[in-house]
């Protein structure tokens, strides 16, 4: 049976988010395992379906990445990541409101000059922002100035003197005392809008210098009043209001949450007492400036969401792998992360068969995390058993006790799996194969990552360059206005070539095809139906779904992974659900693909029509052949049908 005959033109690219393997940790199945991970997180909350119920909106601050969740009537949730598409993008902090009073909650976001906000404008269901304000203005004391909120801080945006319209609270420059912008545009002009006014006292007499170090004053606190103070500098400071101006705050280098009883009313706020340590006694992880958002999803009461709030882990202060609580009547449990796959931070997957049974499992490295006063990072192993992947150890093979290594990256080569772990010493690589593992000599500099390529063995360097042995600028990637973070090479779209496949530092897509001879890559375009895959990304690649295309698999800087399915179009591909072997391309130059939709053997015989050899198959996965010297290829499934191709050369 001759069925490709001719080179195949390449296809047009897509890919969409994939959540059909299951996995299991700890004894239960996991929700939404594939939904990334969890890191710093901000909590809101929308009605994204229009069903009337709440949904919630997560924000992490480490990789810049919105993740959606909707909410059933039962106050389960599901991950929803096509709503997430729909944000624009967001650094530092966000805030959701309805400022202009039509039902639907707007975007209140970081912005160098200090607020961006974007007006919700959905339609029939579908989510749209439109940006009306960037930066967001208050009439301050000699005319209009920039609504000012520094980057590191988490503002409260919300209808704090129940006038009707949205004001807002943040932290003046030195990051001592709250500033109140009053919303005034009702009483100017009967229409909710965006007129600020900064009010000439500071909000609730409250003073703060330091994780303890804050009080409440007797006397009103005025820009005028206030003169200079022992202070540190304003590193970060966090705000969280409930609905009866209670506060809770949070700063970048404190392991505590602060808390403001209002004892007064709505317009004119009286807080009694400094609740330094309001967490105490609360199961919340490890690790400094917290922040706390409280909401109201389902029926009257609030609910409080705590979580860190630094843009890294600088130190390895900081627990990620349980960063992502709720607390109810006094009472904390995990949010959303524990039913996702989490190893902590900058999450390097790949599927690679471990246990040589036949089938993917998946290893997973990571950044580390502080044990005592080291740094260990390891490989987590989840088993894959009959198509459900259990988590078997946090350290496979011991590499996390034998070794002291941070940012673990993991690489399949053919048989064997590259890893690579930085250290006091530098790069450190070691090869793993038949569930062993050995330290093999590279001369790499701190922070370097080589793996294979078609065109042999590269490096990606600190700079988010690639180089060679003979190449510095391997193609001429120095001309690009970003840096890769990570890269894989796999034929995308079943034309027999191999494409580049980058991720930068903002975790943006890059795909294209290398030309030796120029050194040079021909960008193409690629579906992703919106998706982004946030800051701090590793990518591999492999055929999770056994339908003989190679999709992505991206560990996020969040810790978690995505699946992405791939969904191109080839002839190949397209005729696997009628014919029973395909081999491209044809004519060849030396190398094939091979490619089945059924189970056997393949035998491969030359051009005497003598058999040379014969390989077990397994249905869609493709197998890569150098075929010098062969006539042609006999298919017979484990059923007995046969299938023939003709070998040509170019």
């Amino acid at each position: 049976m001759s069925l490709i005959s001719m080179q195949i033109p390449a296809q047009s690219l897509r890919f969409s988010i994939f959540q059909g393997i299951s996995v299991k940790q700890n004894g239960q199945n996991l929700s939404f395992p594939w939904a990334g991970g969890m890191n710093s997180m901000q909590y809101q909350s929308m009605d994204l379906n229009g069903d009337g119920v709440m949904d919630m909106v997560c924000f992490d601050r480490t990789s810049n990445q919105v993740s959606t969740f909707l909410q059933d009537s039962r106050g389960d949730f599901t991950f929803a990541p096509g709503y997430a598409m729909k944000f624009p993008v967001i650094e530092n902090w966000f805030a959701m409101a309805d400022y202009n009073q039509d039902g639907r909650k707007d975007l209140f976001c970081s912005s160098a000059a200090g607020i961006k906000v974007y007006q919700n404008k959905s339609v029939n269901g579908q989510i749209y922002f439109e940006k009306v304000k960037d930066p967001l203005y208050t009439k301050g004391f000699t005319g209009l100035i920039n609504l000012y909120v520094a980057s590191p801080d988490i503002p409260v945006i919300a209808d704090v003197d129940s006038d009707g319209d949205v004001d807002v609270l943040a932290f003046e420059p030195g990051g001592h005392y709250i500033e109140f912008h009053e919303n005034v545009s009702l009483q100017k002009s009967g229409k909710a809008d965006l007129d600020f006014e900064k009010s000439p006292q500071y909000w609730g007499n409250f003073v703060h210098h330091d994780c303890r170090d804050a009080q409440i004053l007797n006397s009103v606190i005025s820009p005028q009043s206030v003169g200079a103070v022992n202070r540190v500098d304003h590193v970060g400071n966090s705000l969280g209001r409930t609905a009866n101006n209670d506060l809770f705050f949070g700063q970048v280098a404190c392991t505590n949450l602060g808390m403001l009883k209002n004892v007064g009313t709505q317009q004119q706020v009286s807080y009694s007492n400094i609740d330094f340590d309001y967490l105490g006694g609360l199961s919340v992880g490890v690790g400094v400036f917290y922040s706390a958002t409280p909401l109201q999803l389902n029926g009257k009461t609030e609910e409080l969401f705590v979580s860190l709030n630094t843009p890294d882990n600088t130190g390895f202060r900081q627990d990620f792998q349980h960063a992502s609580f709720r607390i109810v009547g006094g009472k904390s449990k995990p949010f959303l992360q524990d039913q996702m796959i989490d190893v902590g931070e900058k999450a390097s997957p790949c599927f690679f068969d471990v246990d040589e049974d036949g089938d993917l499992d998946l290893l997973i490295g990571h950044a580390g995390y502080r044990v005592a006063n080291d740094v260990k990072s390891s490989m987590y192993l989840y088993e894959n058993q009959s198509g459900t992947f259990q988590f078997k150890t946090a350290d496979y093979l011991g590499l996390g006790v034998s070794e002291s290594l941070t940012d673990l990256v993991l690489q399949v080569q053919g048989n064997q799996m590259l890893v690579v772990g930085q250290s006091a010493e530098g790069s450190k690589v070691f090869y793993l194969s038949k569930q062993q593992i050995a330290r093999v000599s590279l001369v790499l500099n701190p922070g370097e990552i080589p793996f294979m390529s078609p065109w042999g063995n590269l490096v990606i360097t600190r700079t988010g360059r690639i180089q060679s042995a003979a190449n510095a600028d391997w193609g001429q990637l120095s001309k690009e206005s970003w840096q890769v973070r990570s890269c894989q090479f796999a034929d995308m779209d079943g034309d027999g070539t191999a494409e580049f496949i980058g991720i930068d530092l903002e975790g943006n897509w890059h795909i294209g095809n290398y030309d030796v001879l120029t050194n040079l890559i021909s960008w193409r375009t690629a579906d992703f139906q919106g998706f982004t895959v946030g800051r701090n990304a590793r990518l591999s690649v492999a055929d999770f779904n056994a339908d003989g295309r190679q999709d992505l698999v991206v560990g996020t800087g969040a810790g978690g992974i995505y699946l992405l399915e791939n969904k191109s179009n080839s002839p190949v591909w397209d005729a696997m659900t009628e014919q029973t072997l395909q081999v491209w391309p044809n004519p060849n130059s030396g190398l094939i693909h091979v490619l089945t939709n059924q189970p056997g053997e393949l035998q491969l015989y030359n051009t005497l029509g003598q058999k040379a050899s014969t390989l077990h198959v397994e249905p869609g996965r493709t197998y890569d052949l150098y075929v010098k010297q062969l006539g042609f290829i006999r298919f017979v499934d484990d059923k007995g049908r046969v299938s023939t191709q003709k070998l040509q050369q170019d």
